[in-house]
């Protein structure tokens, strides 16, 4: 899988990146409520780029833990194209993704990350024993 790129100018595209973020999480393997959690998180950044005047564009991508290894995530960044300070209150984010970053420049406008992780269960291996420690 690679990264997808979303031009947002409109609902359409809203629910265009909506629907791949949900594919995309269906594809790495998280639950159904996670998959919901994550395309409703798309569509409210996506529909409150498309409130202002200036647009921007969002990636989604999905991560790994380490390199080599299937994904076990998702990354989503929306790209404010607006150059004054941030528009977007994240507030509401904070109970829906693992972490999130907001950050801002007056040349590239303001750049918000998240990222939501498919929790792996608990894995109990045997003890490491020192040899006689059995």
């Amino acid at each position: 899988m690679h990264v997808e790129m979303f031009h947002i100018r409109d609902k359409a595209d809203a629910i265009l990146a909506r629907q791949r973020g949900r594919e995309i999480a269906q594809q790495i393997g998280f639950s159904l409520v996670d998959q919901t959690v994550i395309a409703y998180t798309i569509s409210e950044l996506a529909l409150k780029l498309i409130s202002y005047s200036e647009k921007g564009h969002m990636m989604i991508r999905p991560l790994s833990l380490s390199k080599g290894e299937p994904a076990s995530g998702i990354e989503v960044r929306l790209f404010d194209h607006f150059k004054g300070p941030s528009r977007i209150h994240l507030q509401w984010m904070e109970k829906m993704t693992d972490n999130m970053e907001l950050s801002h420049d007056h040349t590239r406008g303001t750049m918000i990350t998240f990222h939501k992780w498919v929790h792996a269960p608990l894995r109990l291996d045997p003890p490491i024993c020192a040899a006689g420690e059995e």
